[in-house]
């Protein structure tokens, strides 16, 4: 079982294709701590592309067509998942050459 996963759905609720992916780059642990900012100010429709446009860039081979066929709450749940690892980095107490911080 892979770290970070989205289902895809067909017609009759059935997995029709897997997104998985146990690496994520830094610069996307950087743009989710920006999106999660940055989504209070926005309309609910912009958080919504927003958060398809940030999937995209988990998983690269998903396309619109099949981000419209995945659940909702996969989608978020995948969201919050990767912003709750980015925000532990920061909880880390130790600065970027390892010593700690007091």
């Amino acid at each position: 079982m892979a770290l970070f996963e989205l289902n895809i759905y067909g017609k009759d609720n059935e997995i029709t294709k897997k997104y998985e992916t146990d690496i994520v780059r830094w610069g996307v642990f950087m743009q989710a701590l920006e999106l999660q900012d940055g989504l209070k100010d926005k309309s609910i429709i912009e958080q919504f592309k927003l958060v398809s446009a940030f999937i995209k860039k988990i998983f690269p081979d998903l396309t619109d067509d099949d981000l419209e066929k995945a659940d909702y709450q996969d989608v978020f749940n995948t969201f919050k998942q990767l912003t709750v690892k980015a925000n532990a980095i920061g909880e880390n107490s130790k600065n970027a050459t390892g010593a700690a911080t007091e």
